[in-house]
């Protein structure tokens, strides 16, 4: 059985290299994809995945405020937030609206793996 993640980004590019490097993994599968935090909440709701990865930053609906809306209709999603930034307010905020986990951008694709297999494992 595989692990269910969706990708919420607003940067194309960067959430197709994402969803490239969680498809290569055979125990991960990503079941959608979004653009901003609307969209997130709705793929929470619909598709329920076992991890939802976003983006803080987005159009429409940060990702605070989605992370915060999806805690309250899915708990058992769990969300871990992308920033570009790596200031302790951030993740603060993250962990504050529900998220399990705050990564910055700049890590590698071994370290995002290792988070997200963590972060299922609840570890």
């Amino acid at each position: 059985m595989h692990i269910r993640v969706a990708v919420v980004d607003n940067h194309s590019l960067f959430r197709e290299a994402v969803v490239a490097v969680v498809d290569a993994s055979p125990e991960f599968e990503v079941i959608a994809q979004g653009e901003c935090g609307t969209d997130a909440v709705s793929i929470a709701r619909h598709q329920c995945p076992d991890i939802l990865l976003m983006d803080v930053n987005m159009p429409e609906k940060s990702g605070i405020d989605a992370a915060r809306e999806i805690t309250a209709i899915r708990p058992s999603v769990k969300t871990v937030m992308l920033t570009s930034c790596d200031g302790p307010e951030y993740g603060a905020a993250a962990r504050a609206a529900g998220a399990c986990k705050s990564i910055v951008k700049g890590l590698s694709a071994a370290e995002l793996m290792a988070t997200l297999r963590a972060v299922h494992l609840g570890t």
